[in-house]
C-alpha cells in the first residue's frame, strides 16, 4: 500500500521553499518592494509554518501505528511482513522497513524546522523573530521531533549529516529545544505553543530523571488541555492512516491484541476496566462476531477510538500529565497523592475509584499506574516508550505468554538504515548499531 503523505494548507509551499538551492535567491527574499505587500509576505510565512507543522502530523499516525504494533496494543492480522516483525518482536537494524519510513519523516521534520527558523529570521530580521508567534510554532516542531526520536529511537543524528547520538543525548538536546521553545513563544504571546513545548518538556524531564521539572511542568498544564495531530477527509493523502489500515470497515490489517478479546463489552463496544468490571469509555473497540481479519484467519477486534479518515491523535494532553504527576509520586514514595491522581482519571472516566483505605502497597500503585497509562493513553503512540523507560517490557510480553510472541525482544527501534547509508558519519553496520533487548 502507498503510504499518502499529508498536505493542509502551505505544505506543498514549505516544501518548495525548503528545496532552494544554493545559487538560487530566497523565494521569501523580496527584490522589488513594491510587488509585495506586508500581508503577503505574512501570508507566505505563515504557510511555511503550517506546513512544516503538517509533515509532523504526516508522520504521526503511521508512528503511532508502529509503536503499537511493538507493544501490547495492536497485533498483526494482516499479509505485510514487516507489520509482522513488529508484532513478533523481530525487527532489528537494516530489517526494520515500516520504523526506518517514521525515523526519516521525523528527521526530515526536523530538517525544516530549522531551515524554516532561518528564513523567518533573514525576512523579519532577528529582533522580529524572537517574538513571532511562526518562530515559536516552528521552534516547537523541531523540539518534539527530536522529543519523539529520543523516546523511540535508539540512537539519531542530533544534526544534518553528523554522528548519531543515543537517545538519551538527543532528550538532552530536546530539553533545551523545548525551553527554547517556551521562552520564544512566551515573548509571542503564543500560549498555545507554549504549552505544547511545556507539556513536552514535562516529558522530557521525566525521561532524563529530573522528577521534580517533570512535576512542575506537569501542574502548570490546564485542565482540558491537548494538542492534537490533525488529518482529514479532504483526500487520501490527509487521512487518519490508522482508520485506513487497522478499523472496521477498512483494511483489517492490525487488530486490538488478542490478550485483550477477553475484557471486550458487546453491548458499549469497549474494554472492560480489569478491576471493576465496567466498560472503559477510554478503550473502544468494535467487534462482530464471526469477522475475520485480512488475514482471513485471525478474528478481527477493531480499534474503535478513531473511526473517521479526519479524526485527530492526541499527541499530548492533560491526562498524560496527570500519569506524569502520579508517576512521580509513586517514585517519592508519595503513595496517597498517587492514588489521588491515578483516581482522578478514573474518575474523568466514569470509573469507580479504587480503593485507598488502606493504602495500596508501592508495587499495587505501580500495577494500577500500568493500568492507567494503558487505557489513558491507548494507541496515542506512547506505549511502546513508556515500557522501554519503565523496564517493563519483558514482562508485559510474558504475561501473554503467548509462544507466538517469544522474548526477548527489541524495545526500541534503531536508527534507519536510510540514515547511514547516506550519511557519511554513520557507518552501515549491524553490529555496531545499537538495539536494546529486554527478556530472555
Amino acid at each position: 500500500m502507498e503510504r499518502k503523505r499529508l498536505r493542509p494548507a502551505g505544505l506543498a509551499l514549505a516544501l518548495g521553499l525548503g528545496a532552494v538551492a544554493g545559487g538560487c535567491k530566497d523565494l521569501l527574499e523580496v527584490q522589488d518592494p513594491q510587488r509585495y505587500t506586508s500581508e503577503d509576505l505574512d501570508q507566505a510565512l505563515k504557510a511555511v509554518a503550517d506546513g512544516v507543522e503538517g509533515d509532523l502530523h504526516a508522520v504521526y499516525d503511521e508512528y503511532m501505528v508502529f509503536t503499537a504494533l511493538a507493544s501490547d496494543e495492536l497485533q498483526h492480522s494482516g499479509t505485510w511482513t514487516t507489520w509482522d516483525d513488529l508484532d513478533k518482536g523481530r525487527w532489528r537494524y537494516g530489517l526494520s522497513g515500516s520504523s526506518d519510513g517514521a525515523h526519516n519523516g521525523l528527521l526530515r521534520v526536523r530538517w525544516f524546522a530549522r531551515d524554516a527558523q532561518q528564513r523567518l529570521k533573514r525576512v523579519l530580521g532577528e529582533a522580529e523573530a524572537a517574538k513571532s508567534p511562526m518562530m515559536a510554532q516552528v521552534m516547537a516542531v523541531e523540539a518534539w521531533s527530536d522529543l519523539i526520536m529520543a523516546e523511540s529511537f535508539c540512537e539519531s543524528p542530533a544534526e544534518a549529516g553528523g554522528p548519531a547520538v543515543s537517545a538519551q543525548e538527543l532528550m538532552a538536546i530536546a530539553k533545551r529545544e523545548l525551553t527554547a521553545a517556551m521562552a520564544t513563544a512566551q515573548a509571542a504571546g503564543a500560549t498555545l505553543y507554549y504549552r505544547w513545548a511545556q507539556a513536552g518538556r514535562a516529558r522530557a524531564n521525566l525521561w532524563l530523571g529530573d522528577y521534580n521539572g517533570a512535576l512542575a511542568d506537569a501542574q502548570a498544564i490546564p485542565a482540558g488541555f491537548k494538542y492534537e495531530a490533525k488529518y482529514s477527509v479532504n483526500s487520501g493523502r490527509q487521512n487518519n492512516w490508522i482508520v485506513v489500515v487497522a478499523t472496521h470497515g477498512e483494511n483489517k490489517a492490525g487488530s486490538v491484541r488478542e490478550h485483550l478479546w477477553p475484557r471486550y463489552d458487546a453491548a458499549t463496544f469497549r474494554l472492560r476496566d480489569p478491576y471493576t468490571g465496567e466498560p472503559d469509555p477510554r478503550l473502544p473497540v468494535r467487534h462482530t462476531p464471526g469477522d475475520k481479519a485480512v488475514d482471513g484467519v485471525t478474528p478481527f477486534y477493531s480499534q474503535w477510538k478513531y473511526r473517521d479518515r479526519g479524526a485527530d491523535i492526541a499527541m499530548t494532553k492533560k491526562g498524560e500529565m496527570i500519569l506524569i504527576e502520579a508517576e512521580v509520586y509513586w517514585r517519592q514514595n508519595r503513595l496517597a497523592e498517587a492514588m489521588a491522581a491515578l483516581n482522578q482519571l478514573r474518575t474523568a472516566a466514569g470509573l469507580t475509584p479504587h480503593p485507598t483505605n488502606p493504602m495500596p502497597s508501592a508495587s499495587k500503585v505501580f500495577e494500577y499506574f500500568m493500568n492507567e497509562m494503558f487505557a489513558e493513553l491507548f494507541l496515542e503512540g506512547r506505549r511502546m516508550s513508556y515500557l522501554h523507560r519503565l523496564q517493563q517490557t519483558a514482562n508485559v510480553f510474558r504475561a501473554m505468554n503467548d509462544p507466538r510472541r517469544p522474548l526477548p525482544r527489541p524495545t526500541l527501534f534503531p536508527l534507519s538504515q536510510t540514515e547511514a547509508l547516506y550519511n557519511d558519519n554513520i557507518e552501515d553496520d549491524l553490529n555496531k548499531r545499537c538495539l536494546p533487548m529486554s527478556g530472555s
